[in-house]
């Protein structure tokens, strides 16, 4: 009997970067396991896994601070310390986890993205991150056509393997986003980190409602 080769797998790396994984970095999300998710980006790079990823991009007057005035699209301003503007230290993603061939996109309304579907598919690129500025990495609108397009091209049954930063905030929208819009999502709950319990249970167990899988990353490393 012929063995079935696994499905192909895409890791999503949700805002690996130094102001929320570092315990410098302006919001800091304390037990972040950047040990971790240096391996998963080495695991990718050797096994020609695609990396879809994700970084928080604010200008030095993002609404959502409080050091300033700019009003809240909703009217609801979280009065967030300034973090992740992009150009300084704490916007870079965590070291070791950029991969060597990746692109960036911007928050734009719409761009030419075949040749980015078509190296993430070949391996020619490694990864590709949805710059955001919002939890969900679906807030960036090329994340739609790229999802969509690169597990067209991968094949039926690709599985989305989520991890990082915050558990109760963009994990949970992205893994949300990626369920609620068909895909095969698994959640490597040992390669997130939270901000507070309660948080941390509440989105796990809405991830679980939306037929979101829970696992950890020996699933896809193997045992250690």
């Amino acid at each position: 009997m012929t063995r079935q080769p696994p499905p192909p797998r895409v890791f999503v790396d949700v805002d690996v970067q130094r102001d929320f994984c570092e315990e410098t970095g302006a919001l800091h999300v304390k037990g972040s396991p950047n040990a971790l998710f240096r391996r998963l980006t080495e695991h990718a790079v050797a096994r020609g896994i695609p990396i879809l990823g994700s970084v928080d991009s604010h200008a030095w007057d993002a609404w959502e601070f409080a050091s300033n005035d700019t009003p809240a699209p909703e009217g609801d301003k979280p009065g967030f310390p300034d973090h992740c503007v992009k150009g300084t230290p704490g916007w870079l993603k965590v070291e070791g986890t950029l991969p060597p061939r990746f692109r960036f996109l911007p928050d734009v309304p719409s761009a030419p993205v075949d040749a980015v579907v078509r190296e993430l598919a070949t391996g020619r690129t490694h990864a590709v991150y949805f710059e955001k500025e919002v939890y969900s990495l679906f807030a960036n609108p090329l994340a739609e056509g790229v999802v969509r397009d690169l597990v067209a091209a991968l094949g039926a049954g690709t599985e989305l393997v989520v991890y990082g930063v915050a558990t109760d905030y963009c994990v949970r929208a992205a893994a949300l986003g990626l369920a609620r819009r068909g895909y095969r999502t698994t959640v490597l709950t040992d390669a997130t980190a939270g901000i507070t319990e309660a948080g941390v249970a509440a989105a796990l167990s809405e991830m679980r409602a939306a037929g979101v899988s829970l696992a950890t990353s020996s699933a896809v490393l193997g045992a250690r």
